[in-house]
């Protein structure tokens, strides 16, 4: 079976449900308002923090871990998560695209 689910589409869809203002939050504690996106990267604020995050590296996570129970230790080994806020937000995105449930 050939995974039809391309960079393209990732980035499309991350696209169709974020939007400058809007905010992913943590239930643990804190939240990543997204502060600027394009098809090429994010930036999002965590705390008094901007972090910027390419989609690319977020698909390629996405991509490896794919139908895989994945912890945070897991993705700050694989790149681009190896900033503790990118593991979050990673989380939070895949649950509000629908790419992962929140069982955790």
């Amino acid at each position: 079976m050939v995974d039809c689910f391309t960079q393209i589409k990732f980035t499309g869809l991350a696209n169709d449900i974020l939007f400058e203002g809007s905010v992913l939050e943590n239930p643990g504690r804190g939240n990543s308002r997204i502060e600027r996106i394009n098809r090429e990267k994010v930036t999002y604020r965590r705390g008094n923090s901007l972090i910027t995050v390419r989609w690319l590296d977020l698909y390629n996570a996405y991509k490896h871990f794919k139908g895989k129970q994945v912890s945070s230790t897991d993705l700050r080994k694989f790149a681009p998560a190896g900033h503790s806020c990118n593991c979050t937000f990673f989380f939070l995105l895949m649950i509000k695209m629908g790419l992962a449930d929140s069982s955790y």
